[in-house]
């Protein structure tokens, strides 16, 4: 008998190989599903499980009398805030074993001293239940509940010894948490926190910010164990740390290696970061390491050195690094010492109005944020070309007491940069809402007359005309009247 063929000359499969064909696919798809099935019942009978051991804990756990915290020595307000602070446990455990929590996670200890000051709690063994339950919720919302989404933990104001971080160790490597904050926890106490955040860091690379606000360790050197994890991390590429905090680890400032540990590990292979050094005490003895930092071009994208204690002379170390610096979106030197002589050497580092060119060579990435007479509104685009064009026609406007544009400052301006004079000049279609205007006139001195406010209130369809306008008028009409 002959063998079908098809157009080409190869041989067709007859109906008994189709049949075999579609057989083995159905047999591999009721496979499958049986594998699929079982996944399903397995995820039922782990949550069944899981739901009968929190409804086991939730109803066999005993509450801690309030007498336990007053023969413990506590006065009566510590043994509320205590009960109050063991009932939200008990509901973030609730919100995490349901998949009903949001993606922040608050674990604090609230109570204030008469100064307003925020008092830490004692750890008690008592209190391990909750510690152990909670770190197995954050484990279950993590396999049942996330959603691909992760969490950000906060622990506050209540201590966190080695029983405590042998708990939760595991749980946070496990689980899908993004931040990790650790406020005002006992500290300094010998415990082996750095090593806890170290390998947090080093294994879950789900991890991409950590936060420490007064966290004392016993020797400040220990927190290049954290330093060490994150250089690590961010130069094997595979997850970016995008967020370093230490506020208020530091008595009486930060030792210059110290200090270039921490600036230099948070940007090692990392894309933008942001380092938060809040309220260490820091002065002149850390600015010019600060700033030479800054001024190798970092991939910085924020730095808040709030509440410390740089002046005038630190602001113009810091303001002098910014010259070669265009990854910096941020520098926060908010509650510091810096009066007006150091505003004015950060002003002139970001808006030079000492000439068109000095303009153009100036920063055009950095905000600073903080000062006393608010100065944000330079650099508030994200696109540096835009800041500075924005920085350019503030002075040609501004700088005229008759004109509305200030021609004279373009002499010498090669006939090239015309068309791009033009174009940029239909760009200018914003209100001066952020006060660019004002920084100028603060800066050269200058009495605010009718013209300034025309320009400052010119809105998106009559300043592009405006400015297109004055530009052709005083390169036009005098060459009529040559």
């Amino acid at each position: 008998m002959e063998v079908p063929t098809s157009c080409d000359g190869a041989a067709t499969p007859t109906a008994a190989q189709q049949i075999a064909k579609l057989q083995a696919e159905l047999e591999r798809c009721k496979r499958e599903k049986l594998a699929m099935v079982e996944c399903h019942n397995q995820v039922v009978r782990d949550l069944k499980g899981s739901y009968a051991d929190a409804l086991e804990w939730a109803y066999s756990l005993e509450n801690i009398a309030r007498d336990h915290w007053l023969q413990k020595g506590h006065t009566e307000e510590y043994a509320v805030a205590m009960d109050t602070f063991l009932d939200k446990i008990k509901q973030i455990i609730k919100k995490l074993r349901t998949g009903a929590a949001s993606i922040s996670i608050d674990v604090d200890f609230i109570l204030q001293h008469d100064d307003g000051r925020y008092i830490t709690s004692d750890h008690d063994d008592v209190l391990m239940p909750y510690w152990k339950e909670l770190a197995n919720a954050l484990v279950h919302w993590s396999v049942y509940h996330s959603r691909q989404q992760t969490l950000q933990v906060s622990f506050a104001y209540i201590e966190t010894p080695d029983a405590v971080l042998d708990v939760l160790r595991p749980a946070i490597k496990r689980s899908r948490i993004r931040s990790v904050c650790f406020t005002n926890d006992g500290t300094p106490k010998p415990w082996k926190f750095p090593e806890f955040i170290g390998d947090i860091i080093q294994t879950n690379h789900k991890v991409v910010a950590v936060s420490f606000v007064g966290v004392m360790l016993i020797r400040n050197e220990d927190w290049e164990v954290v330093c060490n994890a994150i250089r690590t991390r961010n130069a094997a590429q595979s997850s970016i740390m995008t967020f370093f905090e230490l506020s208020r680890c530091f008595r009486n400032g930060i030792n210059n290696e110290m200090l270039k540990e921490i600036l230099t590990s948070s940007t090692a292979g990392a894309e933008k970061m942001t380092t938060v050094l809040e309220g260490n005490d820091m002065s002149s003895q850390e600015a010019p390491i600060i700033a030479e930092y800054l001024s190798t071009n970092p991939p910085l994208d924020l730095l808040s050195l709030n509440g410390n204690r740089f002046d005038n002379a630190d602001a113009t170390i810091l303001a002098n690094s910014l010259a070669n610096n265009t990854n910096l979106r941020g520098l926060f030197v908010d509650r510091n010492n810096i009066g007006e002589e150091g505003k004015l050497t950060l002003l002139s580092a970001i808006f030079d109005v000492s000439s068109l060119a000095s303009c153009a060579a100036s920063n055009h990435t950095c905000q600073v944020l903080g000062l006393q007479r608010d100065i944000s509104a330079l650099n508030r685009d994200y696109e540096a070309s835009s800041n500075k064009w924005n920085k350019i026609f503030a002075m040609l406007a501004l700088s005229s007491a008759d004109l509305f544009m200030n021609a004279s400052l373009l002499i010498g301006t090669p006939a090239s940069m015309a068309p791009i004079l033009l174009e940029m000049a239909h760009c200018q279609n914003e209100e001066d809402k952020a006060g660019i205007s004002d920084v100028y006139l603060e800066l050269t001195d200058t009495k605010r007359c009718q013209k300034h406010d025309v320009w400052k209130q010119l809105g998106k369809k009559t300043k592009p005309i405006n400015c297109m306008y004055e530009l052709m008028r005083s390169w036009v009409v005098p060459l009529i009247y040559a």
